[in-house]
C-alpha cells in the first residue's frame, strides 16, 4: 500500500512534465478537466490535482493504455456475469434485436 502512495506522489510530480511533452495544448486539458485558466495553472504549479483529475489527465496522456484497461475491465465483468449465470440464449438475443431494429 505504501508503494501505491509513493507511485501516486511520483505521478503527481511528473504531471507538469508529461503535459508539457504531450501533443495536446493546455486548453485541451483545461477543457477535459473543466477548469478555468488560473485554476488549471495553479493546480499545475502546486501539483494539487484531485484523483479524478489525475485519472482524466492520465487517460488523455496515455489513450492506448486507457483503452486496453477498459477492455480488460469489460472482459472481467463479462466473465463474472457468465459465472453468475447472467446470460441470454441466442434466441433471446435475436428476439430482442428483431424487436428493437425490425
Amino acid at each position: 500500500m505504501i508503494q501505491t502512495v509513493k507511485n501516486y506522489k511520483k505521478l503527481l510530480n511528473e504531471i507538469p512534465e508529461l503535459i508539457s511533452k504531450a501533443d495536446y495544448k493546455s486548453n485541451y486539458f483545461m477543457k477535459i478537466l473543466g477548469l478555468t485558466r488560473p485554476t488549471y495553472y495553479r493546480k499545475l504549479r502546486e501539483k494539487t490535482f484531485t484523483t479524478q483529475e489525475v485519472e482524466l489527465i492520465t487517460k488523455a496522456l496515455f489513450p492506448k493504455e486507457a483503452f486496453l484497461e477498459e477492455i480488460k475491465e469489460g472482459l472481467k465483468k463479462a466473465e463474472q456475469q457468465i459465472k453468475n449465470g447472467e446470460v441470454d440464449t441466442h434466441e433471446e438475443v435475436m428476439a430482442h434485436f428483431e424487436k428493437k431494429y425490425l
